[in-house]
């Protein structure tokens, strides 16, 4: 069997997504996955770098993952520094004030344009983070823009287009933000 149907076999038992694996949308993939604990995680590393080795669900290695993601994947545009935080919550997406709780509206029609503008896999990495911000679906940054892939279309793309490994290790790592 491929990694990527190992992997998405794995993440929906991991998930404990009942439906066909073919069936649900990257977006609830990533919300049910939400709530990996370590063992979970120690497997999923296993499934992409087969040693086992697993950084561990920590605020720190998910930040160390968070700021590769970001660069490798040119994210940067889409994600600003937050104030006075510690590791990955340092990092938020763009065009949203904090403190006020709402958004920018033309900073985020600028967000929005520079997304859709983005590869597929970038907008991939970058819906994946908002909805690990978020901690699940998200109508603010992501409303209007690309971001209903299929599950299992969505783990092939990125495998063929190299991501697939980092993605994983940012799910696996993440403790929650």
């Amino acid at each position: 069997m491929a990694i990527v149907e190992t992997l998405n076999k794995t993440l929906h038992e991991r998930a404990h997504i009942s439906t066909a694996v073919d069936e649900p949308r990257f977006d609830r993939l990533v919300s049910q996955l939400l709530d990996l604990n370590e063992e979970d995680g120690q497997i999923l590393g296993a499934l992409i770098d087969g040693t086992g080795t697993h950084l561990g669900q920590s605020p720190a290695n998910f930040y160390a993952v968070l700021q590769r993601a970001v660069l490798q994947l040119r994210l940067a545009p889409l994600f600003c520094t937050s104030d006075g935080r510690e590791h990955h919550r340092s990092i938020c997406p763009a065009a949203y004030d904090e403190r006020a709780g709402r958004h920018h509206p033309i900073e985020m029609a600028e967000w929005r344009a520079q997304y859709r503008a983005m590869a597929p896999e970038q907008q991939m990495m970058a819906a994946t983070i908002i909805w690990l911000y978020r901690s699940g679906r998200d109508s603010t940054w992501l409303r209007r823009v690309p971001c209903t892939w299929r599950a299992e279309e969505a783990l092939h793309y990125m495998q063929d287009t190299g991501c697939l490994a980092l993605w994983v290790r940012l799910i696996a790592t993440y403790p929650g933000w």
